[in-house]
């Protein structure tokens, strides 16, 4: 099958463009680009293009960038193109954000696109990547590690096209020269103090050795490694729809597979603008299966993983778990929410109380006291408790020690008090100050309520 035929294919097949499309082309000067153009300059009434466009990016890396710069907009002269073209110094850009130079050069070159894109009202933005360039993407990010950038790139993202997807560079080069097509050579891409470089002109060559229909072969499993991660990413949609608040909650992710689970941690943590690598990606994953084991996962940006409240993951910054006490005042016939810990503490006075029964309760206790306000807190350096049906005072971290409290837990469980005295680990222990019998008078009770 002739190029052109191949282009045509991959236009219907993806559905590239349509009827009164205005192409924006990315455009170098090189044999890829040129020879886009001129695809879509041929086919233009074919496929019912309304208008086609060029824009180039000068770089500033080489002093023959502004020849480069001359070359595309006499080319776009040529044929009668409106031409679009923007200066940027990557070099000193890349210092300053401590980016490579390829990621800053590829980051202002789509930015510069959609600007224009957007601003001038052309619908489809088409780039001249081809299959060579595909096979080349998907080894480099093997090589990496990256399972994301694995996959490659596709024909269609948005209003992204690649006409050229399954084209060949040398199959480029030779179109170019058949039609006597001029274009330049950007002499860094000789260079191979870029990865990318060293991929094409060392690895590519010895994997086709091995491997002669290598470029087809990556394709294929690239279209079917998109697919998968197609419907992992619905599914991630769907659960994070079903969200309500910036937690994700522990139940609500039982019976998960891990393929679905580390896929939904990975979008939260990278949503807020955090990095997560494999390696942490994976802790991650031993951490939500066995929470109790660890207090919390570190991950960028002093940031930490932890699950609160026995409940709900967070994420926050790193001294959060130390920092973050709360301590609120309580009046007799108070109702008050806690939001900290997602629960409410409600006080309220009884003629008379069952003592029995209430030493079955978890979330209900009652003093025998006149005490008309009370403070619940966290938990602060040096608390003592003596617990019910002991006499003497104990430090607050040995006895969280003895009911196997977990460290992560420990910070949220809040504490009733009454002066200097503890009287409840709500949920917990109750204190054996102030008990009650059946002839108590001044009965105050205390309910636990978690958030509905």
């Amino acid at each position: 099958m002739s190029l052109e035929k191949k282009v045509l294919k991959t236009v219907r097949y993806y559905g590239l463009l349509s009827e009164r499309d205005r192409v924006l082309v990315a455009f170098s000067g090189g044999p890829d680009s040129v020879i886009l153009v001129h695809l879509l300059i041929k086919f233009k009434d074919y496929l019912k293009i309304e208008d086609i466009a060029v824009a180039h990016l000068n770089h500033m890396l080489r002093k023959e960038s502004v020849d480069d710069e001359k070359f595309c907009l006499e080319f776009a002269s040529r044929y009668n193109l409106r031409a679009f073209v923007k200066r940027i110094d990557v070099a000193s850009l890349s210092k300053k954000t401590k980016k490579s130079v390829e990621e800053v050069g590829r980051e202002e070159r789509y930015r510069l696109l959609r600007e224009i894109a957007s601003k001038e009202g052309y619908t489809k933005i088409a780039t001249a990547h081809h299959l060579s360039d595909l096979s080349e993407t998907m080894t480099l990010w093997f090589i990496q590690g990256s399972k994301r950038g694995l996959r490659g790139f596709r024909p269609k993202n948005d209003n992204i096209i690649r006409p050229l997807f399954l084209i060949k560079k040398e199959e480029i080069l030779q179109y170019c020269q058949e039609r006597g097509l001029d274009f330049i050579i950007d002499i860094s891409n000789l260079s191979e103090k870029y990865m990318r470089n060293k991929v094409r002109h060392r690895v590519i060559p010895v994997l086709k050795e091995i491997n002669r229909s290598l470029e087809t072969s990556l394709e294929r499993m690239s279209y079917f490694l998109n697919l998968d991660e197609d419907y992992f990413e619905r599914e991630v949609e769907k659960f994070f729809r079903s969200l309500n608040g910036d937690f994700i909650p522990f139940e609500g992710i039982q019976g998960l597979d891990k393929a679905l689970l580390y896929r939904i941690f990975q979008r939260w943590i990278e949503s807020r603008g955090l990095y997560i690598s494999y390696q942490t990606l994976r802790q991650v994953l031993d951490y939500i299966e066995n929470p109790f084991d660890k207090m919390y996962i570190k991950l960028s940006g002093g940031y930490k993983l932890f699950l609160k409240d026995n409940n709900r993951f967070y994420i926050a910054e790193d001294g959060y778990l130390e920092k973050e006490g709360f301590s609120y005042k309580l009046k007799i016939g108070q109702k008050i929410f806690m939001p900290q810990v997602g629960y409410w503490i409600e006080s309220f006075r009884m003629d008379k109380v069952d003592v029995e029964s209430l030493k079955k309760e978890r979330d209900l206790v009652c003093f025998d006291l006149e005490g008309k306000e009370f403070t619940v807190r966290s938990r602060m350096e040096g608390d003592r408790f003596t617990p019910f049906g002991k006499k003497s005072e104990r430090k607050l971290k040995d006895i969280f020690i003895d009911m196997k409290v977990p460290k992560n837990k420990r910070n949220s469980i809040p504490l009733l008090v009454f002066g200097d005295k503890i009287l409840w680990v709500c949920g917990y222990r109750r204190s054996a100050l102030f008990p009650l019998n059946e002839n108590s008078k001044n009965v105050v009770c205390f309910k636990l309520i978690k958030e509905v």
